[in-house]
């Protein structure tokens, strides 16, 4: 058998050999310096001065509720600063974030605050402030200025609210936590760090020892974003964090004790219009021809100039008669008399305040008044605080002399907000809805005064505010006849009771009942003109009583006097 002979392969030169080895170790270094970059974590530290951004030589940053709460460049101010070793929080930031009850005055530079029972009192660039009468001293400046905000400082802030803080330097930061805040605590498992983004080649922001203490605020997936015990924020993994639980920030603070004087019974409250002095010796009158009510309400005060005073025109034998009829008198202030008169100066001016505060008290004490009805319409929005600042002067006072204090409000709507109802529920002992004009005789459309699905809206949106047990229902003894012109030309004139019924006897006007709006309805032309009537009588009275019973009210309220009839006192007898 022939054997074929083997061709032989060419033999490589070791050169190449060596050359090919020495450039797969290259490929492999290459790869692995690539690995280990992308891979290994980085040991960069980021200085702190450039994640917490201070605008202001004396600026300290601030965390709020583990929120880290960065002021732009462009922003004039900023939230907190240190003065000297004191440290102070901007007016806004605290009234947005810890404490709304702050009320600056800046045409008196005054800090007020009240409490559930106590006036404190401070003026910028004073250590000296006052608890009612009473002269404390701070040590340091309770309000300063600075680049055109005003800061309090947090020694003082702490004597009102209730808050933690911790102070850290380099750089200058203070952490922050509200009462009730709840937070997530957790405990670092070994040696870790702090980055800045959530992954391992994110500079260091801090190191973390075993068993150091950690907030989480967030769970990302593999890290979680925390806050550190020096106010370090920023990322951790979360294979380095363990014992998560929940804690709650507890407050340091007494609870705060709202005392209401309580009417004991079902309030069954009338408006006395009374314009002149004379009016008032017709009480006997009125008292007898009002059904069985047990508060009335003469419109007795109101602001007269903006300074405070307040003009008069009540009378010891008017509150004497009523008093021997069982009947208390809750003289009413309002401020609609005198067109010369800036509510929002009255009421944001501190001194202003106080007086208007003291005249009514001393009106009330001089008169035997058991009681004030605040009745301030049309109040512009940057009076919201004076406002509701001397709702709270006001109640003080009034608790310390027995006297009832009842607040008259819109139905709830956005543009009614500033008038703060949840607040006034916890100073006022009565919270009285107007329950009526949900078209008034500026209106551009006819409609009616008060529909029974709109005060009931109306009455479950205050609920939202305020207990239902310091709740008044008001309703209105009028409505309105519209008159509306072929060109559209709307117009109106109010009747009470009796008379609207004259009115449409006297035009053969047929009615029709309105089940949605809880109201007979009548509509009839004269001439060139239609004529649309939404009529208030007895049993439009007796569907909001409903309203006020299904919801358990503290009662109802009436405007006004004059437009009723005894028919409606028989109903309202049913439920009051």
């Amino acid at each position: 058998m022939a054997y074929r002979k083997r061709k032989k392969r060419p033999l490589i030169p070791r050169g190449y050999i060596y050359i090919a080895s020495i450039l797969l170790a290259a490929v492999i270094l290459i790869v692995g310096i690539i690995f280990i970059k992308r891979y290994t974590p980085t040991n960069e530290h980021m200085d702190l001065s450039e994640y917490f951004t201070l605008n202001f030589d004396n600026q300290a940053a601030v965390i709020l509720n583990d929120e880290y709460m960065e002021v732009t460049e462009d922003n004039t101010h900023c939230y907190a600063i240190k003065d000297g070793e004191q440290l102070y929080l901007e007016l806004n930031f605290v009234k947005d974030y810890i404490d709304d009850g702050y009320v600056y005055d800046p045409t008196e530079i005054t800090l007020r605050y009240a409490t559930d029972s106590e006036i404190y009192t401070a003026t910028l660039g004073s250590s000296d402030y006052s608890v009612d009468k009473s002269n404390s001293n701070l040590g340091v400046n309770v309000v300063i200025a600075a680049d055109d905000s005003v800061y309090i400082a947090v020694d003082y802030l702490k004597l009102l609210s209730d808050f933690q803080y911790q102070y850290y330097d380099d750089p200058s930061r203070v952490v922050i936590e509200t009462a009730g805040y709840e937070r997530q605590v957790a405990t670092a498992k070994g040696k870790t760090q702090i980055r800045k983004l959530n992954g391992p080649k994110s500079p260091i922001l801090e190191d973390v020892t075993k068993g150091e203490t950690i907030y989480v605020v967030r769970d990302t997936g593999k890290w979680s974003f925390v806050v550190s015990e020096n106010g370090v924020m920023g990322y951790m993994k979360n294979n380095k964090i363990s014992d998560i639980k929940t804690e709650i920030v507890e407050a340091e603070l007494p609870e705060r004790q709202y005392n209401h004087i309580s009417f004991g019974k079902d309030i069954n409250l009338a408006w006395h219009q009374v314009t002149a002095q004379a009016a008032n010796a017709d009480i006997a009158n009125v008292l007898a021809s009002s059904g069985n009510i047990n508060v009335i309400s003469p419109t007795w005060f109101y602001l007269n100039n903006n300074s405070g005073s307040i003009a008069s025109i009540a009378s010891q034998d008017y509150v004497s008669y009523c008093h021997s009829n069982n009947v208390q008198v809750w003289g009413l202030v309002s401020n609609l008399e005198n067109p010369d008169v800036d509510t929002q100066t009255v009421l944001n001016t501190t001194s202003a305040r106080d007086n208007l505060v003291n005249n009514l008290i001393a009106q009330a004490i001089t008169y035997g008044l058991d009681g004030i009805n605040v009745d301030i319409e049309q109040l512009p929005a940057a009076a919201a605080d004076g406002y509701i600042q001397f709702i709270r002067e006001l109640s003080i006072k009034c608790e310390k002399n027995d006297i009832i204090l009842s607040v008259d409000n819109y139905v709830p709507t956005e543009s009614s907000g500033c008038y703060n109802r949840s607040e006034q529920a916890k100073y006022a002992d009565y919270v009285v809805i107007m329950g009526y004009d949900e078209h008034y005789g500026g209106s551009e459309e006819a409609g009616s005064v008060a529909s029974l699905d709109w005060v009931a809206q109306g009455v479950a949106d205050t609920l939202n505010e305020v207990p239902a047990e310091q709740v008044v229902l008001g309703m209105p003894f009028y409505c309105r006849a519209w008159a509306v012109a072929e060109d559209g030309t709307v117009s109106s004139k109010t009747y009470g009771m009796d008379a609207i019924q004259s009115f449409l006897e006297a035009n053969n006007a047929t009615t029709t009942w309105l089940e949605d709006e809880g109201q007979y309805y009548a509509e009839f032309a004269s001439g060139d003109v239609t004529y649309k009537v939404w009529v208030e009588d007895p049993e439009s009275i007796e569907a909001k009583l409903k309203v006020m019973k299904d919801n358990g009210l503290a009662g109802g309220a009436f405007w006004k006097l004059g437009f009723d009839n005894s028919a409606v006192w028989n109903v309202i007898a049913k439920y009051l």
